[in-house]
């Protein structure tokens, strides 16, 4: 701990275990107690930076930012250098929507304390959210260079990597993910998803399937049992499931990707494309759900939706060899010839397209039938 002398052996003892008492209880979330052990801290010592950036965190995580941004003020007129400061100031900038504040205070806590692996990991996040992949890449790679088992970069690297076509490289995080904890949900989801867009269904359902045991309430439980019943062709049920697992978690991507699919297989092709819509908003990267609803606007005679469609899903995974197949033969049948060879060429040949809703195998939550 710096920034800081005791006037006595026993006020420094004190203030130390003050000081002790309040992380404790920002760790369990009781912000309460924290805040009393920070106060008495801040009595017997009020010069002491860091605990004005500790009262900051508590007001952060009690919902008061105002008065977190106060204390950050305060712990940095005391201490310049106080990194905890900045990495408070960066959460409640990130939570009022102020990105470029918020990466400039993450920036500066890491730059003054490198090893503030939280703070990479936020500052990774607010990246990706802004579609900055790379400098999301960059930080997660960093945070793995001080803590190669930290599970949430692996996960967070694997869901950028798939997103940017990098479907290999992000398979090796998701192995990781799953080596270092094989009782997350999450590892395993993480790891079908790579596998999904790698087209290895096979062992993307038995992936998907993993994680839905590890927490057989879950929503990809859920999301496993949907699929299930779509291939069973009990489309009613199937539906059901989806629907519950959104009243879990809203905003799931692949819950409304899924629903989507159902819809269309109900022939209710509008409903259809506003949930897949819906999915890509949540996630625009989803190869396989651009490749859903090009082959909703097909149906319908949209061809040059579909294709938009169709190119997409080719941009984010250029191996996604049924959406070649689609493309070629929208282009054929557009009267495109050349561009049509060139597209099978590419992917694969002519005649080998799969079977009307051959994607249902794609199985978006895992489970065998």
């Amino acid at each position: 701990m710096t920034g800081w002398i005791p006037k006595s052996q026993g006020v420094g003892k004190d203030l130390v275990a003050h000081v002790r008492m309040c992380h404790i209880h920002l760790e369990s979330r009781r912000t309460t107690d924290a805040m009393e052990a920070v106060e008495k801290a801040i009595a017997l010592d009020p010069t002491l930076g860091l605990a004005y950036a500790l009262r900051a965190r508590v007001h952060a995580e009690g919902g008061a930012p105002d008065r977190a941004l106060e204390d950050c003020d305060r712990a940095l007129t005391l201490n310049p250098r106080q990194a905890e400061a900045y990495a408070i100031r960066g959460h409640v900038l990130h939570q009022r929507g102020l990105e470029a504040q918020a990466i400039s205070a993450y920036r500066e806590a890491i730059r003054l304390q490198p090893d503030l692996l939280s703070t990479r990991l936020s500052l990774a996040y607010l990246y990706y959210s802004l579609k900055q992949n790379e400098d999301a890449i960059r930080e997660m790679r960093f945070a793995l260079r001080d803590n190669p088992d930290l599970l949430t970069a692996h996960l967070l690297l694997a869901e950028i990597l798939v997103t940017e076509g990098r479907e290999d490289a992000g398979l090796v995080h998701a192995r990781r993910a799953v080596a270092i904890a094989p009782q997350q949900p999450r590892a395993h989801y993480a790891l079908g998803r790579c596998l999904l867009a790698l087209e290895r269904f096979d062992e993307a359902e038995d992936a998907f399937e993993a994680a839905a045991s590890v927490n057989p309430v879950g929503v990809i439980a859920l999301l496993a049992r949907s699929a299930r019943l779509l291939r069973a062709g009990r489309l009613d049920d199937s539906l059901a499931f989806c629907q519950e697992a959104l009243r879990i978690q809203p905003g799931f991507s692949w819950a409304h990707a899924l629903r989507g699919i159902v819809l269309a297989e109900q022939n209710h092709s509008l409903e259809a494309i506003e949930a897949l819509r819906q999915g890509l908003k949540h996630n625009p990267g989803m190869a396989q759900a651009h490749y859903q609803l090009g082959l909703i606007y097909r149906r319908l005679s949209q061809h040059v939706e579909a294709e938009v469609c169709f190119r997409e899903a080719l941009r984010l995974n250029p191996q996604l060899t049924s959406a070649q197949a689609e493309l070629g033969h929208l282009l054929a049948e557009d009267g495109k010839t050349a561009e049509a060879l060139g597209t099978y060429a590419r992917g694969i040949a002519p005649g080998t397209l799969l079977p009307e809703h051959a994607e249902l195998d794609l199985d978006f939550g895992g489970g065998r039938h």
